[in-house]
């Protein structure tokens, strides 16, 4: 026979479920966010660096041609905004810090799965699993005061369908119920 569930015990599964979505939904966020910043990074770099070694590149690109000069011309003005807007936007501490929230919020997904799977194979909440349980909340809280503020909308909702369709709830183990 099998000892009922309390609404404690319960309720922390409730919990650690909870929170292991949302590391889910943090770590793709941070994941989609690195993408694009680290596209736009390249892209900058390419670009500083072609202009820089600019009499080799202009004898490439023509420019005793006029849509020669008019294109180096162009490509010169940009890489000098680049140049100018690149410190002040900081991909490379932007990419730190992103890669950072990822790989915790990721952290903190495996050990409340690891945490949640404990729970299933022991069939019981111990004081282990509570404190287990607790370091992950702590964490979360940690990452949490770092996180990007204001948030990407449309990337935190494309997070949370991606999260979703790989976490349904259907899926999260639950004790059988009392007969």
């Amino acid at each position: 026979m099998t000892t009922p569930w309390s609404d404690a015990d319960l309720g922390l599964l409730q919990d650690v479920y909870e929170l292991q979505s949302i590391s889910m939904m943090n770590s793709i966020y941070y994941e989609k966010r690195l993408a694009v910043l680290q596209f736009y990074s390249f892209w900058m770099e390419v670009l500083t660096a072609a202009t820089a070694s600019g009499s080799g590149l202009a004898s490439v690109a023509q420019i005793q041609t006029e849509p020669g000069r008019s294109v180096w011309q162009a490509l010169a003005l940009i890489a000098a905004f680049v140049a100018i807007v690149r410190p002040i936007y900081a991909p490379g501490k932007k990419i730190e810090a992103y890669t950072r929230q990822k790989q915790g919020y990721h952290t903190n997904f495996f050990a409340l799965k690891k945490l949640a799977r404990s729970i299933r194979y022991e069939a019981v909440v111990t004081a282990d699993h509570r404190r287990r349980y607790d370091t992950a909340y702590d964490r979360h809280v940690q990452l949490s005061s770092e996180d990007e503020s204001p948030a990407n909308k449309r990337v935190l909702i494309q997070a949370r369908k991606s999260a979703g369709e790989a976490l349904p709830p259907a899926q999260f183990w639950w004790p059988p119920a009392e007969a």
